[in-house]
């Protein structure tokens, strides 16, 4: 730090002097930049601000308005302080003096013994240019710091902990959602140091806030719009500096890391779409050079492999770059969910809303382990970062790789299916969607569009002009198989009233529904309905 004007008037070389601080004495924190010498009356532009000037009081010597105006110059000209040698021109200090100090805020301290300006010069700027060193050799220190952990690749924790040992003082990354990726706590205990951790760093702004007294620090990673979070020193720091290259130097080790981690990521998903193309085009068809190129993307050797798929419908406004960030976020939450259920797994984007894997699990542990993924998936999809609308789909466990890929057509098809049902967020299996996978393939095919319209069309006018909601009523009726008592129950009806809706509902449709094959009929015209 550099020397304030306390410290430089507490030096050895100042005390022969015996100095006396006479005016302004709240100041004298200010920090000194340089010394100057002088006993010119004016030093406009000769001044950079941030000086401690000697005088022999020359300047001084002359009416109170001259004094006036040479402290009121030295203040225009951001001075730090002002000391002045008694004995040479100025027998005593002038009663006035301390006064006009205070005024215009500038400290003023008087010798009652002559010294040598020159000493005191020299001894100052030792230790001005020390602090410059140190300044120079700790920015150059923590530059090779976070190089070698660039070069090292390191971990997101690894860069935060190393930051946090640098400033000794806890720090904290947080998403810009305030959520918390990584921490280092130092000597404070982790559970105060993240005890409402999102509320309290929203009192926050960008650079720096106070509560209670102690000073936070944050930085931004990431660049431009691209920022995704934040590097937050919760704790005030003796030099705000150095700790504001700590941070900046630091965020931009986090952001590399990113920038290569999603690099590595695209190569390690570009090479795992195409392992899972050369299978289901049966370009490989042994299992050794599957299992092979498999096991070199991270997948564990096992005796049952499980193919699994997983959607997100694709909103009709959204553009390509938007699209690409969902499809990573999709991406990500299947991995992280087969991680957190201890299985390993090759994943890959394969189109636009739809990740796809084959997963290694034991022969009695694929039940268990597609539960937990459904569990995972559910935590990290529903409801974030468009998709809030989410099915997945597994098919039948092979103890071949190569035939386990194959099951991916069908896994695709349970979780196009599946976010059509009306149950969503959630993992399907072909037994899930029977008769529903079949309305899937075919709903865009014009000839079932118009079956359903013959169907059901007169109910959907009907009840559009009525308002009497008749089509509920009728899929109630419907999945009750056509128990009117249970119909009455579940729709809270009376039976005449209900019966009268009945006969209602018959008399627009044309058709009987004590028919079984009728109901069936309209049970399939309803699903094509949800479908589209």
């Amino acid at each position: 730090m550099e020397p304030t004007i306390r410290e430089i008037l507490a030096l050895p070389v100042m005390a022969a002097g015996r100095p006396r601080v006479i005016g302004g004495s709240d100041h004298l924190d200010r920090t000194v930049r340089w010394v100057h010498i002088s006993d010119a009356a004016d030093l406009t532009g000769l001044l950079g601000g941030g000086e401690l000037v000697l005088t022999t009081g020359l300047p001084l010597a002359g009416e109170p308005h001259q004094a006036a105006a040479y402290l009121r110059m030295l203040a225009e000209q951001q001075v730090a302080g002002l000391v002045v040698e008694l004995g040479t021109h100025l027998d005593g200090e002038p009663t006035f003096l301390g006064a006009l100090a205070d005024s215009v805020a500038l400290p003023v301290a008087v010798l009652a013994a002559k010294l040598r300006f020159v000493e005191v010069t020299q001894q100052v700027h030792r230790l001005i240019v020390a602090d410059q060193y140190e300044k120079v050799e700790f920015a150059r220190t923590t530059h090779e710091v976070f190089t070698s952990l660039n070069m090292a690749r390191a971990s997101t924790t690894d860069i935060v902990r190393r930051a946090s040992q640098i400033l000794d003082a806890p720090l904290v990354l947080e998403d810009i959602g305030r959520h918390v990726l990584a921490f280092c706590s130092a000597d404070t205990p982790t559970a105060q140091l993240l005890d409402q951790w999102a509320e309290r760093s929203r009192l926050y702004d960008s650079t720096s806030s106070s509560d209670g007294g102690s000073v936070w620090s944050a930085v931004h990673v990431g660049m431009g719009s691209e920022r995704w979070g934040r590097l937050v020193l919760p704790t005030q720091t003796p030099d705000a500096s150095r700790t504001r290259m700590v941070l900046e130097r630091a965020a931009q080790s986090l952001q590399l890391h990113r920038m290569i981690q999603q690099e590595r990521d695209a190569l390690v998903v570009h090479a795992i779409g195409g392992l899972l193309d050369d299978l289901l085009s049966r370009r490989i068809t042994d299992d050794t050079e599957a299992l092979a190129r498999a096991s070199a993307l991270g997948l564990l050797p096992s005796t049952r492999y499980v193919p699994l798929s997983v959607r997100v419908p694709r909103r009709p406004d959204t553009d390509a770059l938007t699209q690409g960030e969902v499809d990573r976020r999709l991406l990500n939450a299947v991995r992280q969910a087969v991680a957190a259920a201890g299985q390993t797994a090759i994943v890959s984007i394969r189109r636009e809303g739809t990740v796809s894997a084959i997963m290694a699990c034991s022969s009695k542990g694929a039940d268990s382990a597609l539960g937990a993924i459904g569990a995972g998936l559910h935590e990290r999809l529903s409801g974030r970062g468009g998709t809030d609308r989410w099915a997945g789909g597994a098919a039948q466990a092979s103890p071949s790789l190569v035939e386990a890929a194959q099951g991916l057509k069908e896994s695709e098809h349970v979780a196009d299916v599946g976010i059509t049902m009306p149950e969503v967020n959630r993992l399907y299996r072909s037994t899930d969607i029977r008769l529903r996978g079949l309305v899937a393939l075919l709903r865009s095919d014009h000839r079932v569009q118009a079956f359903a319209e013959t169907e059901l069309g007169r109910l959907l006018v009907h009840d559009a002009r009525t308002n009497d909601k008749l089509l509920p009523l009728l899929r109630t009726h419907l999945d009750c198989a056509g128990s009117k008592s249970h119909t009455a129950r579940l729709a809270g009806l009376s039976r005449p009233t209900l019966y009268s809706r009945l006969r209602t509902i018959e008399r627009v449709l044309g058709v009987s529904l004590e028919s079984a094959e009728s109901r069936a009929s309209l049970h399939f015209a309803l699903m094509i309905i949800d479908a589209a």
